[in-house]
């Protein structure tokens, strides 16, 4: 696995537990693992096994496709962060918020026109 990949997993693992208010060592113990390798997978260290990245997106309810999307490789770490926390968020709304972030999201749009 390439190191850019692992580091991306690492981010978006991050950025996904942080958005759920996860600890390392929650997350850890949640999927039986050490907290060092949730650690270390964060880090870009080391790439988890597939076991393993499913018994992390189990635990933060995300599908595993979004460990791999390799569209965003070349955008930097923060906006990956930052796209990753979004995508975390937007997930847990309702209709009615959800409706609410896109009239935001048009509001903002044409602010910078």
């Amino acid at each position: 696995m390439s190191d850019q990949l692992k580091r991306n997993i690492g981010l978006r693992v991050k950025a996904a537990r942080t958005q759920k208010g996860l600890t390392q060592p929650q997350l850890a113990e949640a999927i039986d693992k050490a907290f060092e390798t949730i650690s270390n997978i964060e880090r870009g260290k080391t790439a988890p096994n597939f076991s393993t990245l499913y018994d992390i997106a189990n635990v933060l309810g995300l599908p595993m496709r979004e460990f791999f999307d390799v569209d965003d490789a070349d955008i930097s770490d923060a906006r990956q962060r930052l796209l990753m926390q979004a995508n975390s968020m937007i997930s847990d709304m309702d209709d009615r918020q959800l409706n609410l972030l896109l009239k935001l999201g048009q509001v903002l749009q044409e602010d910078q026109g």
